[in-house]
Parts: structure tokens; sequence; C-alpha cells
């Protein structure tokens, strides 16, 4: 537990120096305009941990107030940092228990026999804390001015992406690089051949970061380097984004967005603008949009919320789930179900491997292979809506006042109404099937079961609350 203790000691002073590092360079650049919020936020919720690892006495240091300056955020930091760097220094009387709780019951067990075998470098190299066992390089910190409206390009083998928007006319980039010997012993060698070029091509930036050394090194980088791109951008820009394997975050930005990763998860917030976001194994999630928007992953979930714009998303592994968008939605997915909350649009939806949940307006196209279908329907249909499945129910919520056409046939099934259909052929209905008018007709409502019953529901909730 000791151990671990010091892990996060470790990365909370690291936090805290990095948080220094920022807060000053935007107090001298202005890169970083409006940015104080987030600094605060970070050191009050570092001094909120210490004090709850018993590493800083209650009291002896103050939170941020919400109005603090950048330089006020820097001093702050350095002391604190100043008085963790102390307890981290801090060593046992009895050299054998500081041994112990440092690197392990293991390692002091182990060392006589290690030393007998020679192999008493591999044994600290493995039972090592992270951090003794960290290499790192100076961070990269490069600062341009430039116009609104320009691109920023980053082209990286691996490494996190965050891109923030900011109330500036200019990028500032720092990118942090350390690696783990402790995985292995040559990740130092493979650090230092991992090569970043940064190009200023007024309005544009441009960063390319690849590997010079060998294929093997290369295969081996994802598991042993930790690179982060951390990128202020002015709010009026277009960012082209590419890494391998890690995450990439986009907030705040009006701009094109394409942003691509094979292995990562997507974050992207308040965005006006196109976006085109893939990801090949992870999960994907957009919350406030104004703009067309593409988001495709091949193993992972989609979540959408609050936005105006037409939306298409795509996984071939996993769930979609939009909340809150105005504007079409075409959504596909092999192996999940499909949600959509509170959507006013139009709606093309497939799933072939699980369930369809939907509340809009619609028109919409719906089908389901393997599961079924609950449609709530918010207002009077602008347009034709057919909801098919097979193997599964087909449940639609209605409002009492809706006028609509309704073709409903269940093979293998029933057809039930809340409503007073008033059926094409008078004294004409057959089993399995309802075909008529409610309210004098309108937009088709095509339903189509195999293997479960139609169900045609009243809304509990008033007319009013139903528009």
């Amino acid at each position: 537990m000791e151990q671990q203790r010091q892990q996060e000691l470790r990365q909370l002073f690291h936090m805290l120096e990095h948080t220094a590092k920022l807060a000053e360079e935007s107090a001298l650049t202005g890169a970083f305009k409006n940015g104080e919020t987030r600094c605060i936020a970070q050191f009050n919720n570092v001094l909120a941990r210490l004090s709850a690892l018993g590493a800083v006495p209650q009291g002896l240091f103050d939170a941020l107030h919400a109005e603090a300056s950048f330089n006020e955020i820097g001093i702050a930091c350095h002391q604190l940092a100043a008085y963790l760097n102390d307890e981290l220094d801090t060593t046992h009387d009895d050299f054998k228990g500081w041994v112990t709780s440092f690197f392990g019951k293991r390692f002091v067990e182990s060392v006589e026999e290690k030393l007998k075998d020679g192999q008493i470098g591999d044994l600290i190299r493995k039972s090592a804390p992270d951090f003794l066992t960290e290499s790192t390089l100076d961070d990269i910190a490069e600062t341009f001015t430039v116009a609104p409206g320009g691109r920023l390009t980053v082209d990286a083998a691996l490494g996190v992406i965050d891109i923030q928007g900011a109330d500036s006319d200019t990028v500032a980039v720092r990118i942090l690089r350390s690696a783990q010997w402790k995985a292995d012993r040559r990740a130092g060698e493979i650090l230092k051949n991992f090569d970043v070029q940064i190009k200023h091509e007024p309005p544009d930036v441009k960063i390319e970061a690849q590997f010079k050394g060998t294929s093997k090194q290369r295969k081996k980088a994802n598991a042993r380097l930790d690179i982060h791109f951390d990128i202020i951008v002015p709010q009026h820009y277009d960012v082209d984004l590419k890494t391998s394997g890690d995450d990439i975050s986009v907030v705040n930005l009006e701009g094109d967005v394409n942003a691509r990763t094979s292995g990562g998860r997507l974050r992207l917030e308040n965005i006006t603008g196109p976006i085109d976001g893939h990801t090949s194994g992870g999960n994907i999630e957009l919350n406030g949009f104004k703009g067309t928007t593409a988001l495709r992953t091949s193993g992972g979930n989609i979540n959408v919320q609050t936005g105006t714009g037409d939306v298409t998303v795509k996984t071939s592994g996993g769930n979609l789930h939009c909340v809150g968008v105005t504007g079409a939605i075409i959504g596909k997915t092999t192996g999940g179900n499909i949600t959509l909350t509170d959507c006013k649009g139009g709606a093309d939806v497939k799933t072939a491997g699980g369930s369809l949940n939907l509340e809009n307006d619609g028109p919409v196209l719906a089908k389901a292979t393997g599961g079924s279908i609950r449609s709530r329907m918010l207002g009077q249909l602008q347009g034709d809506c057919v909801l098919e499945t097979t193997g599964g129910s087909i449940d639609v919520s209605l409002r009492p006042d809706i006028a609509v056409a309704i073709d409903a046939k269940a093979l293998g099934g029933a057809v039930q109404t809340e409503f007073p259909v008033t059926v094409e052929v008078a004294g004409v209905i057959k089993p399995g099937q309802l075909q008529g008018t409610l309210n004098g007709g309108g937009p088709l409502l095509k339903l189509r079961g195999l293997g479960g019953n139609i169900t045609l529901k009243q809304s509990k909730e008033s007319n009013e609350a139903a528009v």
C-alpha cells in the first residue's frame, strides 16, 4: 500500500509541475486565455487528494479562489510541489524496512538468491516503482502566431492528442515524452528515435512525429512510450489529427475537425463545424455540436448528445446512443443496440444484433434483426415511418390526436391497439393484421414483425407535453 501511495504522490507532484509550467507560459504569452478556471480546478483537486492521503496537514495550504490569476496559480503549484518533494524524499530509519516498503517484499526475499545468480539488475528494474524507471526527454514547447481560420495538422505514430480552443491568435504546442525501461531496458533508446518535426507555414502549423528506428522498435513503442501532445489553438481553427493506438480529445473549437486513431477513444466537445471522426478500437463521445457529423468505430460505442445537424454514426461491435439531436440521423450497428432519446428529425437506423429504442418525431426507417423495436413518436409525423423486425416485437407509443394511416402485419404474432382505428373495409379484420386510419389519416405508419407481437399504445403525456 505504501508503494502505491508513493507512486500516486509522484504522479500528483508531476501534475503540479506541469500545471505550474502551463500557468507561467500562459501568463507570459497569453496563449491560454480564459483557461484559469481549468488550472484552478486542477490545483484544488490535487490539494484535496493530497490532504486525503495525509501528505499535507489540514489548513497548511489554502485552495485557490475562483478569480486567481495565472501568476497566483503558478506560485501555489510551486509551493505545494516543494512541500510534497520533501515528503517524497523522506526515508525510514530502518533501512530494511525502507527497502521492503519501497521495492516490495518480493525484492527483499529474493535479493540474496539473485545476487548469487548475477541477476540483481533485472530484479531492481522489475521491482522498482515506475517513477524510478522512467526515462524522459525535455518537453517540446513552441508557440506560433497564426490567423484564425488556419489549420493544425498532427500526424503521429503514437501519442495522446489533446486540443483545446481558446480566445487567442497563437498555437501553443507542448509535447511530453517519457519511456518505461522497467518494461524494456532499451525503452530510452526507442524514445530518442521518436522524431518530432514542427513546421509553421502561416496560418497553418504542421506536426509530424514518426520513428527513425527499426520496425521492431516501432512495434514495441506503444507499450514502452508515453507521448502526449497538449496543444492550444485559436477557437476559430481547423484540425486534422492522426495517431495510432491512443486517444484524441478536441474541446471548444469552431472549424473543421478530422480525427483518426487506430486504437483509442475520441472525445469531442463543443464543436461548431463539420466533424469526421474514426477509430478502429475505441468509443466515441460527442457532446455539444453544430454541423454535419460522421463518426465511425469498429469496436466501440458511440454517444452523441445535444446538437444540431445531420449525424451519421456506424459501429461494428457496439451500441449507438443519440440524445437531444436536431437533425437527420443515420445509424448502423452489427452487434449492438440503437437508442434515440428526444431527437427531432428523420432517422434511418439498422441493427443486426440488437434492439431499437426510438424517441423522435420522424420520418423513420428502422430495421432490426434479432431484436425488438420500441418507438415513441414525439409529435405529429412529418413523413412516413417504417418499422421492421425479424425476431422480436414492435411497441409504438403515439399521441391520442395523431393522424396517421396504419399498415401493420405480424407473422407469428398478434396486432394489438389502444386506438379506435377505422379499418379500410368495414367489418374485415384479419388475424395478425391491422390496416386503417387514426383521426382521419395522414403519413403512413408501416409495421412489419416476424416472430413477435405488434402493439399500438397511447402516450400517457398530455398533448402539450408530447409536442
